[in-house]
């Protein structure tokens, strides 16, 4: 009977040990997907922000009387996101 119950308290020990391990492994995932999600918001916040804001009905809107305007907003935008991508390189964040 001792003998079973000391079985019963190892396999208690390794299955409490899995379980942990599983534990940290989710938490690993989890923190990986939470670090993309990070990096694409921090990449598309501004992005939404400078939309937002020239978005709006209000007159004097600069730019609002040139056609090419649009055009170079977009310009502006890319560019502004490929610098975020650099520097996120260069600091090895993606």
């Amino acid at each position: 009977m001792y003998r079973y119950v000391e079985e019963l308290e190892t396999l208690k020990d390794r299955i409490s040990y899995v379980q942990e391990e599983l534990s940290n492994v989710l938490s690993e995932k989890m923190n990986s997907k939470m670090y993309i999600l990070s990096i694409i918001s921090a990449i598309f916040l501004p992005l939404g922000f400078l939309t937002g804001l020239l978005g709006i009905n209000v007159g004097g809107i600069p730019g609002s009387e040139n056609p090419n305007s649009f055009g170079i907003f977009m310009g502006i935008l890319i560019v502004l996101v490929a610098i975020q991508l650099y520097y996120f390189k260069k600091k090895k964040w993606i």
